[in-house]
C-alpha cells in the first residue's frame, strides 16, 4: 500500500534552549553569530549574559484580542478585527544567582564587599589544571574548613581547605586554572559578600532576550524578543528541602520604527540545505 503520509522528520524540533539577555538599547542582532560564537566554547558576545539552567522548559506565547462585528441579518459574527496583541516568555531559572534574582524580582544595585585576606605565601611547585593539592612555602594561617585565595595575573580562585599536612594544602574542590611558583596563596580571614535589596521601585527595567536552540541536524535556531519587561505576577520561591528556582515571567512589547510585522520579535534559523 502506498504511503499517504508525507512526513519530514528533519522539521521536527525539540530540546532545551539557551536563554540570554542584554539591557535594552534599541539595537538587535541580525544573525546568531552576533549573539554567540559559533565554535566551541560558544562564548557570548560583549553585552549579553547567560541566565543559565532552567527547569520545566522555556515557553513562549503569542496571542491577540479581537472584536467581533455582527449585523442584524445573521446570527453570529460576520467579521472580526484585532484589537491587541500579547507576547510572553516564561521559565523557571534553576541557577539561583544574585544577578538572576535581580532580573526576575526587580532588585536594586548589587553591592560587593571584597574578602579580607591574610599574609600571602607562594607555591613551591607549579600547580596544574584540576589540581586539588598544592604545596606552599608556609601554611601559617591556613586551617581546615577555612578558605584560601590562589591568584596569578588575571586568574583568581577561592577554595575551601579540606586538610593541611605540613606545608601541603588539600582543597575541597580542584583548581580550574594552572599556576606557576609565582602565584600568590593567601588565607581568607573573612569571606566577601554581595548585598542586594528589593523594594517598591517605580520603573521596570527593559531587556532584549535571545533564545537559542539546536535543531536535529546540528544547525541553530534563534528567537529575539526586542523589548521585554518582567510581569507583575507574584514570583514565589519556596524554602524547603527541594531545589529552589526563580520564576521568570516576561511580557514583550513592540519597538518604534520597526515594521509592524516584526516589531515585537523575530526568528533566525540556519539552513543546511536549499529550501
Amino acid at each position: 500500500m502506498a504511503d499517504i503520509y508525507k512526513v519530514n522528520s528533519g522539521n521536527i524540533v525539540g530540546g532545551a534552549g539557551r536563554l540570554v539577555c542584554k539591557p535594552y538599547d534599541g539595537t538587535f542582532p541580525a544573525s546568531i553569530d552576533e549573539v554567540m560564537d559559533l565554535a566551541s566554547p560558544f562564548n557570548l558576545k560583549t553585552g549579553w549574559r547567560d541566565l543559565g539552567a532552567t527547569v520545566d522548559g522555556i515557553s513562549t506565547s503569542r496571542g491577540f484580542d479581537s472584536d467581533d462585528f455582527e449585523v442584524d441579518q445573521y446570527v453570529g459574527a460576520i467579521d472580526s478585527s484585532i484589537t491587541g496583541w500579547n507576547h510572553s516568555l516564561e521559565t523557571q531559572l534553576a541557577e539561583n544567582t544574585v544577578e538572576n534574582r535581580q532580573l526576575s524580582l526587580i532588585g536594586g544595585t548589587i553591592i560587593e564587599t571584597p574578602p579580607t585576606l591574610g599574609t600571602a605565601t607562594t607555591l613551591t611547585a607549579a600547580s596544574a589544571v584540576n589540581a586539588s593539592i598544592i604545596s606552599v612555602t608556609t601554611a601559617t594561617g591556613i586551617t581546615p574548613g577555612t578558605f584560601v585565595q590562589v591568584s596569578e595575573g588575571a586568574n583568581v580562585e577561592m577554595r575551601q581547605v579540606n586538610r593541611v599536612t605540613g606545608n601541603t594544602v588539600y582543597l575541597e574542590k580542584a583548581l580550574s586554572k594552572a599556576y606557576t611558583t609565582a602565584a600568590s596563596v593567601r588565607p581568607v580571614t573573612k569571606l566577601g559578600s554581595r548585598r542586594i535589596g528589593f523594594g517598591t521601585v517605580q520603573n521596570i527595567p527593559e531587556y532584549t532576550y535571545a533564545l537559542i536552540s539546536q535543531k536535529k541536524d546540528g544547525s541553530l535556531y534563534m528567537a529575539v524578543f526586542r523589548k521585554c519587561k518582567v510581569t507583575g505576577d507574584d514570583k514565589e520561591q519556596t524554602y524547603e528541602k527541594g531545589k529552589r528556582t526563580i520564576p521568570l515571567s516576561l511580557n514583550a512589547y513592540p519597538v518604534d520604527g520597526v515594521p509592524t510585522e516584526e516589531n515585537v520579535y523575530f526568528e533566525v534559523e540556519q539552513l543546511t540545505a536549499t529550501p
